[in-house]
Parts: C-alpha cells; structure tokens; sequence
C-alpha cells in the first residue's frame, strides 16, 4: 500500500523484480548520488542504520558516471557490506570530481579561454589523462572483480574494435570468464568518454589469444540512459535462473507488474539551434561548436527515446505505477558541462539535486511523449519515500519466504519415529 494517498506498488509482494538504472553524465553524477543519498535515509529510517542500496535491487546498472556509481554501492567491503554508502559515494564526487577533471593548464588551458571552442578541438589526444581516475579506482576497488558484486551490477561499454556494446553484468561474470574482470577496468571502460579520456584497452580474462582484447569507449556511446538495457538483463537473467541468487528466494515475474524499476538522469546541455544557424555549419561545427552538437543531439535523443519507450509499456500494461524517472532536465551554462569540476558548480549540482527533490516526478505522455506530473505526488521526496516502503516491503516478503521455505525443509528433513 502508498501512504496518504499515495500511488500502490504493483505486483506480488516477495515476487517483484527490482532494478536501478543510473544515467552517464561527468560530474553530473553528484545529482543522482544526492538523490540515492535520500532514498537510503529512507531506508535506514524503515529497517535499521545498516541499510544500503544494494541490499534492496536485483540489478543496479549504469553508464559512464553512472556505472562509477553503480560499482560503487555494489562493490563488497572485507565483511562482504557495502564498500561505500551512498553518502560517501556523493562525497567521493564532491571530493575528487577536480582530481579526476583538473581545471585546463597549459596549451588546453590557454585554448579551453577562446572562442569559438573548435580551437580547443584542433588539438592532438584526449582532454585529460586517465591516470588520476584509474589510481582512484585503484585505491576504491583493489583487486575486486565484477563477480565480487554484492547484488548484479550491469556496467555498460562499446568495443570500438567489434563495433558493438559489451555489457559487464555479474551474473554473466559469474559463468562465463572473460567477462569476469576487475570492478577498475570495467570503470575505466564506462567512462572512457571519447575527447575527455582515452579508449582503453584490456586483456579479455581466460583467453589465451593475445589479440583476445577489449578496446573499449565510454557506454554512453550506445546507452547513456542503460535502463532498457538493465531490464532486458534482469529478465534475461531471471529467465535464465541466473537472478535472485542468495537474495531470499528471488522474484518470479508475470510481467511488467513484476517488475519495479526507479531510473536516474544527470541532466542534459541542450544547446539549441535553427536551421538558419546550421546551413553553414562544416564537418568541424557540427563535432564543435558552442559545445559539441552531434554528440549532444545523438545522447539526448537516445535518452529521451529509452525514457519514452520504457514509460510507454509500463503504461500499456497499466501499472505506471511501477516506474519513476528521476531528472533534473535541461542544464545550461557552466553546471551543464561534463568536466566541470569547480567547487562552485559542485555546490550548485548539489543544490539543482536537493531541488529535484522538491519538485513533482514527471512520465511521458503515452500520445505527446510531453513530460506531466506523476499523480499521487506532490514532490520526488514523496515518490522516493513510497519506492523506500514498496523495496522495505519486498525485502521483508522475500524473507518471509525464505524462512517459509526453511521451516517447510527442516520439517521435512526431521526424523519420524520409529514403529
């Protein structure tokens, strides 16, 4: 049941498939970090100070940042909990974002200063070096592997060299090897975004070919938004008898009534344009100008679609109910670029998160695909509440139905007396 009102969670209490999906986008990460950050005081405030994230999702999936944070709250400490708390996720953000995008020096710097920018793209190799990042996660991760997750985590990627996305996902880890890699290269593979860092290339685990390599590039080149991909891999995944492995029993999907799923963007730069503007445009304008056209218009329209599609067959099936996006929208100006890793932009990205909370959730419009208020809700706060109670509910149902199971095997197993 909601509270006050509220929207109900559809499906069979112990049976749903749970599933959080969080979006790319640079330093745009502290955004969803601040929202989870809420969702687990919600947690914590329903079922003890221990609760984390990744004790209540089947699969947590992301892209390029989102997959940093994804690794994040899934990777294992000595005690196999949580490494970090989501807090401590939006702190790593708030703390190292300038280690991992430093401010322009030298020849970048002096060009990262003039207009027009394509200046700044004339020069040779990435904008940064990839060395501050990877000693970061080197330092976070040690040697933990994908399979080491504590729930399935689901790391998107695109080989360059095959052409087509490579997906980590731990329960895909766990059965066949060369997928099988560490929690930092899967990382450094995410958000190995093509101009800020280099591609990155890694030996495939267990295959004895030398050129048995992945060349990888940063996962928002096929999925920044990964949440169709994410549940197509938990249902795959269930299908397979792969999903639910020491989580109490596990769900046992229908359909999309059985499926739970809460989605996190980073925002989105629109720098928008005519047609009057673009008939001049050269090959160069349209890779940068007045930040980089193509790229934005190819990620915001690829996220944008994912978003239209999921909330679509959620409502065909008639439990919108079951799927809440979380998005700021359009970013402008400074806050909206992917490196800016100034202390005052950190500050304003936490403070464009915490008013995210205030304002109403949104879904797509089945026939206009326009954005409108979720009804039951008057801000994202009362809709991150509500999910909180509907996962507390489903962890307590699993639970129970494992204890059920347990008590039902032990009665079996007791020995009969003698005649």
């Amino acid at each position: 049941m909601g509270f006050d009102g509220a929207p109900s969670c559809h499906g069979t209490p112990g049976k749903r498939l749970t599933i959080l999906s969080i979006d790319g986008g640079g330093v745009r990460g502290v955004i969803p970090a601040v929202c989870l950050e809420f969702l687990e005081n919600q947690l914590q405030a329903l079922d003890g100070p221990e609760a984390r994230i990744a004790d209540y999702f089947d699969c947590i999936a992301g892209t390029s940042t989102g997959g940093l944070i994804a690794a994040m709250l899934t990777a294992p400490n000595a005690n196999k909990r949580p490494l970090l708390t989501a807090k401590e996720v939006k702190e790593f953000y708030i703390n190292k974002a300038s280690t991992i995008f430093p401010p322009p020096s030298g020849i970048y710097g002096f060009y990262d200063k003039l207009r027009p920018q394509f200046v700044a793209a004339l020069l040779p190799g990435p904008k940064y070096n990839p060395k501050p990042l990877a000693d970061l996660l080197s330092e976070t991760f040690k040697d933990l592997k994908v399979s080491d997750a504590l729930t399935d985590v689901l790391l998107t990627t695109f080989d360059v060299q095959a052409q087509e996305p490579v997906f980590f996902d731990k329960q895909v880890a766990l059965r066949l090897p060369e997928f099988d890699i560490q929690l930092k290269d899967a990382c450094l593979g995410t958000t190995a975004a093509p101009t800020y860092f280099p591609a990155y290339q890694i030996p495939k685990p267990g295959q004895s070919k030398t050129e048995a390599y992945y060349n990888l590039v940063d996962g928002g080149v096929a999925a920044n938004n990964p949440t169709d991909v994410a549940i197509l891999h938990a249902v795959k995944d269930l299908a397979f008898g792969f999903a639910g492995d020491g989580r109490g029993g596990g769900p046992e999907i229908k359909g999309y009534e059985d499926i739970l799923v809460l989605s996190m963007g980073t925002g989105s730069r629109i720098d928008r344009y005519n047609v009057k503007d673009m008939v001049s445009w050269s090959k160069l304008a349209w890779v940068n100008n007045t930040g980089q056209p193509i790229v934005q218009m190819l990620m915001n329209s690829s996220a944008y679609l994912v978003d239209y599609g999921v909330s679509i067959r959620f409502q065909i099936a008639k439990v919108k109910e079951n799927y809440l996006r979380l998005e700021t929208g359009h970013i402008d100006g400074p806050a909206a670029e992917m490196d800016n890793s100034s202390k005052d932009n950190m500050k304003n990205l936490c403070q464009k998160a915490s008013d995210l909370l205030k304002k109403p959730p949104k879904y797509r419009n089945a026939m206009s695909g326009a954005l409108e208020q979720v009804p039951g809700y008057a801000t994202n706060e009362d809709a991150l509440t509500n999910f909180a109670r509907w996962l507390s509910e489903e962890k307590r149902a699993r639970k129970e139905n494992m204890d059920k199971c347990l008590a039902a095997s032990t009665t079996e197993q007791a020995p009969r007396a003698a005649f």
